[in-house]
């Protein structure tokens, strides 16, 4: 039986469609619509904190040559410390750990370590390459408002400091992590997503292209 001219047509659009899907790998989404600047919101605290999830500041990132300024503003009161974690900030590059963080807007926070392996734990986040402010106050002496800088020979956009930790945490992806206070518990605040460019998952393009295909087959002319 010869298959009508407009079924192939279709048929081979949608089995096209999901041959993509299959032979490609999982799909990701931008955190940033420029390579130069990205403003990211902290979402989500860590279990341990009970801090749940709401809006706890945010995380600036703009790039100026080889150097991306990290401007993170908490929300109203809330502050930024050191209660025993790699740093007051974690994050990962993907540049091996050859970056070098500095240029701290307080002199109440100092210091950094960038390493090739991800070996910076943050409770419930998991584990980054990267933490700022190695040295910070204690809950006390916080302030809500600090800047460093992270500079490095290839650093040529934003997204290359904001990949998932891994191993990933329990209690959520994250992309960038902060030591916080509300003035009463302590515990981490992160970044774990709000994608301003989300690509649709494999399993939904496969099942598009699966209905593509049933209504081909539903259209074709019935034959005796």
């Amino acid at each position: 039986m010869r298959i009508p001219s407009p079924f192939r047509t279709i048929a081979v659009s949608a089995l096209t469609l999901l041959a993509g899907v299959l032979i490609s790998g999982p799909a990701s989404a931008d955190l940033c619509a420029s390579t130069t600047s990205c403003s990211l919101t902290l979402t989500q605290g860590n279990s341990s904190s009970g801090f749940g999830t709401g809006n706890f500041g945010t995380v600036t990132l703009t790039l100026s040559g080889s150097t991306v300024t990290v401007d993170v503003n908490m929300a109203s009161g809330w502050t930024i410390i050191n209660t025993g974690f790699p740093g007051a900030f974690g994050f990962s590059d993907s540049l091996a750990g050859l970056v070098t963080i500095g240029n701290f807007s307080s002199a109440l926070y100092s210091g950094g370590t960038s390493h090739a392996a991800s070996d910076q734990h943050f409770d419930g986040f998991g584990f980054f390459n990267d933490a700022a402010a190695t040295t910070g106050p204690s809950a006390a002496n916080g302030i809500g408002h600090v800047s460093f800088d992270v500079s490095g020979a290839g650093l040529n956009d934003v997204e290359q400091l904001l990949n998932l930790a891994n191993p990933l945490g329990g209690d959520a992806p994250a992309y960038f992590v902060v030591d916080g206070f509300n003035g009463q518990n302590t515990g981490l605040l992160a970044v774990t997503g709000g994608s301003e460019h989300d690509v649709p998952e494999p399993q939904t393009l496969a099942l598009l292209g699966l209905g593509l295909f049933g209504v081909a087959f539903m259209r074709r002319p019935n034959r005796v």
